[in-house]
């Protein structure tokens, strides 16, 4: 493997003269480490959708294509915090309207994932969960190498943020890769 730190050496030594190791030290933060340059090997994902996900793009599916022996976790999340809302402001009929609304969203989108994922010949599994989806997407992700997920879950899409606030702090708490497509 090269090293980047050598090979920065030698390509730069001469040119920034004495200020090289000023320039070194300010942006060493920015540099890979060797254990970063490292690709992981990833033999589980995770997927996770909701109803702010809408339908998996086709990109997504050529990414994990890119992993041909792992195994596909497609999951759609029912936020179990807003069902409880409902239930408790508009009545148990309203919830459980919400709740057939919601697996039905849930079984549309799945079905398309396992159609696409089948295609590519991936190992997977697809499931409709209730759960508070950071909790959920924290828990569930330590046990698999790589997250996948829409920079809209949780939360309807605003013009002044390009990622949703639950993705950013899923994002922030995770040490796993992530792919937010």
């Amino acid at each position: 493997m090269v090293n980047f730190s050598e090979l920065i050496l030698r390509k730069f030594r001469n040119i920034a003269g004495s200020r090289y190791e000023e320039i070194m030290k300010a942006y060493q933060e920015f540099f890979l480490t060797e254990e970063e340059l490292q690709i992981p090997v990833i033999t589980s994902i995770l997927l996770v959708v909701d109803r702010f996900s809408g339908r998996i793009p086709n990109e997504v599916f050529d990414v994990l294509s890119a992993y041909p022996g792992a195994r596909v976790d497609v999951v759609y999340l029912i936020d179990e915090g807003l069902f409880a809302l409902i239930r408790d402001t508009l009545g148990e009929r309203e919830a459980e309207e919400f709740r057939r609304k919601e697996e039905s969203l849930g079984r549309e989108i799945i079905t398309l994932a396992e159609r696409a994922l089948s295609e590519l010949g991936l190992d997977y599994s697809a499931e409709i969960t209730f759960a508070d989806k950071v909790e959920f997407i924290e828990t569930e992700s330590e046990g698999r190498d790589l997250l996948v997920i829409s920079r809209h879950f949780g939360s309807e899409s605003v013009k002044t943020h390009k990622v949703s606030p639950v993705v950013f702090r899923i994002v922030q708490g995770i040490r796993k890769p992530v792919v937010v497509y």
